[in-house]
């Protein structure tokens, strides 16, 4: 649920690849143990026009428990204004123990101007799921997960089609198999190619 990156969108028919890693930390309700991992990311985006790009983003996950999870989604942005974005997504993940659907959508306001080295950004995001844990086993309903997640960030210019990105973020999980909100903290640093036009 990475915003990584200002509010602008891709011209029509250009590219966008993008690379990172960070960690992230949940801080559970007892009895549960507090939990983490590192994520590698993977993104790509195409411009269709000069409003809106499509595209989806893969993660890896390494849990603190030694288990492998994944994610992937479909995404789509909208380019409202000069500074303020509209963001959507749908996809499915396996955190080891279980899998989900999920979607999310969010806002993005901050800078935006290609000719500066520094660029900033903030983000509300509010993400879903629906899936199961322990999904080979008898349970009576299929927990689900509703995650407001805030972010600040910003992107540095490195040379004319690549960006630094540096991310954190703070939000709240609530979960049918906790006892009560569980606490998120995120923080990444990745790299965005603008590779152009598609041949």
């Amino acid at each position: 649920m990475s915003t990584f990156g200002e509010p602008a969108t891709l011209a029509r028919g250009n590219t966008e690849l993008g690379l990172g890693f960070g960690g992230y930390g949940e801080i559970l309700p007892s009895p549960c143990i507090h939990a983490g991992g590192e994520d590698w990311f993977v993104r790509f985006r195409r411009g269709l026009s000069d409003r809106i790009d499509l595209g989806f983003d893969f993660a890896t996950t390494h849990q603190t428990d030694g288990s492998l999870g994944g994610t992937g989604k479909l995404a789509v942005r909208y380019q409202v204004t000069n500074g303020f974005r509209l963001e959507g997504g749908l996809g499915v993940a396996d955190g080891g123990d279980g899998g989900d659907v999920n979607g999310d959508v969010a806002a993005v306001i901050g800078t935006h101007n290609p000719n500066k080295t520094w660029n900033y950004y903030m983000s509300l995001r509010l993400g879903a799921a629906r899936g199961c844990i322990n999904c080979g086993k008898d349970i009576n309903h299929a927990p689900g997960a509703l995650v407001p997640l805030g972010a600040i960030g910003t992107t540095a210019r490195v040379s004319n089609n690549a960006r630094f990105v540096m991310e954190g973020g703070l939000g709240e999980i609530f979960a049918r198999q906790y006892s009560a909100p569980a606490g998120y903290i995120h923080l990444s640093f990745g790299i965005l190619f603008d590779i152009g036009k598609g041949h």
